[in-house]
């Protein structure tokens, strides 16, 4: 097992540009076979979803080296298999050999496909004019009527029926660019 490499992954394992290459693998069919590379992202700092971003820029790369993975033998332990931790290692050669092979084309100025992906994130109920949800019953819905008085015991009961923001994540556009020189893609 190679403890370094292991721990190098499980550092990037948590960066922005890691949920990026997840993101476009999620978003982008044309990233099936191919490394994804990323240039620049822009995530939804406020959002508790780590795929939500406001753009992702790359690259994809032609997948040629096939990445090596170390038997499930070498992970069994007294009968037992480490699944966890074969996985992450596998997760950690596919991460390394993703570098190299993006490393070599990138050398040989090999033509990719460049791509930009936007999303947008915003609140369902923004334009909602009443106060309470359509499903609260009418004597929830006749408190709205003056909203200052506060006296009436069905507050307590009214709080959860409340309109409160609803944050809804789409993906607004997709562009790609097919087999560009890779010295060529300064900016997309």
């Amino acid at each position: 097992m190679d403890d370094k490499l292991l721990k190098r992954y499980l550092e990037y394992a948590n960066t922005e540009e890691s949920f990026a290459v997840l993101f476009v693998k999620k978003h982008l069919a044309q990233a099936k076979g191919h490394w994804v590379d990323i240039v620049d992202c822009r995530r939804y700092e406020m959002s508790s979803d780590n795929l939500h971003f406001r753009f992702v820029v790359g690259r994809l790369y032609k997948r040629k080296i096939k990445p090596q993975y170390p038997s499930k033998s070498a992970y069994t332990i007294d009968g037992k298999f480490d699944e966890r931790g074969y996985y992450l290692m596998t997760r950690a050669i596919t991460w390394e050999t993703a570098h190299k092979d993006i490393e070599q084309q990138q050398s040989k100025n090999v033509a990719v496909s460049k791509f930009k992906i936007t999303g947008v994130s915003y609140d369902k109920n923004r334009g909602n004019k009443n106060y309470f949800r359509d499903d609260a019953p009418p004597e929830i819905k006749a408190l709205a009527r003056d909203l200052n008085d506060r006296t009436d015991p069905l507050w307590d009961k009214a709080m959860q029926y409340v309109n409160k923001p609803e944050f809804v994540y789409e993906i607004k556009q997709v562009s790609m660019v097919k087999r560009c020189s890779y010295q060529y893609l300064a900016c997309c």
